[in-house]
């Protein structure tokens, strides 16, 4: 079976479709509506875009690196969210909440 065909079966149609809805409606407002956008705004729809997708997937939860890899996640958007002096509170709570989590995650 290869992969392709695997991820086909793996995901959900109606979340992916809602999901994709609503990355365009975002990506349309940060990057078209608001301006011209900064690295750091390019960096983090890097890496929160692959995170939304991948929660249309079944099965995607109970990979061994899954929750490795969200709460590094969460600690990247925290500190892209900090180097783009914008949203400073939520900042640091994702890279609390991801420090935390993965100190969790690390100690099992």
């Amino acid at each position: 079976m290869t992969a392709l065909h695997s991820l086909r079966e793996r995901a959900r149609p109606a979340a992916l479709l809602v999901m994709l809805a609503l990355i365009a409606a975002a990506t349309y407002f940060e990057f078209v509506y608001y301006g011209s956008p900064t690295l750091y705004s390019v960096a983090l729809w890097i890496i929160v875009v692959p995170m939304l997708l991948a929660s249309t997937v079944r099965g995607m939860r109970s990979h061994p690196l899954y929750q490795t890899l969200v709460y590094s996640g969460f600690i990247a958007i925290g500190a892209l969210q900090y180097l783009d002096d914008e949203w400073f509170l939520l900042a640091g709570l994702f890279v609390l909440g991801g420090t935390i989590g993965l100190a969790l995650e690390l100690r099992d």
